[in-house]
């Protein structure tokens, strides 16, 4: 796969399954969540991938998903440490919260592959994600087909 830029096509297989969200809810299509069981052998695969690209790779501080031992609990901490430390000092604190849903939607995934090279991530690399996204992009386009 290094040598050559691509994944094999079973990288794009996997199991969806629908679980309900509220089993007090009504029983319709929006109470329940699809998510895809994905084989091991990828998910080991994106893994090593990262660790290669670890180095090159960005750290926001205020990042807290998707980042190593980072998560929902630290977002809390800071958040309620910036409340305390202004409500401490008699300071107003205005809070707003968005929520991006299908957020990814928006991302040109060509510009987000173009800044790669430049961020020090090894081209082959990036001809693999390339690679591995149209082909997941493929197999999701075909099973939308197959539902209509």
């Amino acid at each position: 796969m290094i040598l050559h830029g691509f994944v094999p096509d079973s990288f794009a297989t996997g199991v969806s399954i629908s679980l309900l969200k509220d089993k007090t809810a009504n029983l319709n299509a929006d109470n329940y969540h699809a998510i895809t069981l994905s084989p091991i052998i990828p998910k080991v695969f994106e893994l090593l991938l990262l660790s290669w690209c670890h180095d090159v790779l960005e750290k926001y501080m205020l990042q807290f998903g998707f980042k190593r031992n980072s998560g929902c609990m630290d977002a809390i901490f800071a958040v309620k440490s910036v409340i305390q430390h202004y409500s401490q000092r008699s300071r107003s604190v205005f809070v707003a919260s968005l929520e991006l849903r299908k957020a990814s939607d928006s991302v040109s995934e060509y510009k987000l592959y173009e800044s790669l090279p430049s961020s020090g991530v090894p081209q082959i690399i990036v001809d693999i994600l390339c690679n591995q996204y149209m082909l997941l992009s493929e197999v999701e386009w075909k099973y939308i087909c197959f539902l209509f």
